[in-house]
């Protein structure tokens, strides 16, 4: 994988985070990983972000408000949401709202692995528009 390519995990749960962390470095994608959405975008690589994978329920910001947030100051960062508590509703608004995977844990690795081929596909298209 392209070393400039990086995927962030945010997720309050450390061991649902070193998972995740775990098999997509194991994939070889250079992986940054926050407790929470505020650490996340206190840390100066936001910026750098190709794909993000955050929880939809976490302390102090969501995984949806931090969606949101970042696309109304300009950064479309492409974002997979994974969550312990489905909701269909939820997932049905966080889909129009433009997220690439709504994701119920306990996580499918190959659909997982699909939503952040398709996050990287986007970035890279947002990248290079035609």
């Amino acid at each position: 994988m392209s070393s400039e390519i990086q995927i962030t995990i945010i997720d309050d749960d450390e061991q649902s985070r070193a998972a995740l962390a775990g098999l997509l470095q194991a994939l070889g994608f250079t992986i940054e990983a926050f407790p929470s959405a505020v650490d996340f975008l206190a840390s100066p690589n936001f910026r750098h972000t190709s794909c993000l994978i955050v929880d939809v329920h976490m302390p102090r910001m969501t995984g949806t408000e931090l969606h949101s947030r970042l696309v109304g100051s300009g950064y479309d960062i492409p974002t997979v949401l994974i969550t312990a508590y489905p909701d269909d509703s939820a997932r049905a608004r966080a889909l129009d709202q433009g997220v690439v995977g709504y994701l119920t844990k306990p996580i499918d690795e190959k659909v997982l692995l699909g939503c952040v081929e398709s996050a990287l596909q986007r970035a890279k298209s947002d990248e290079n528009p035609s």
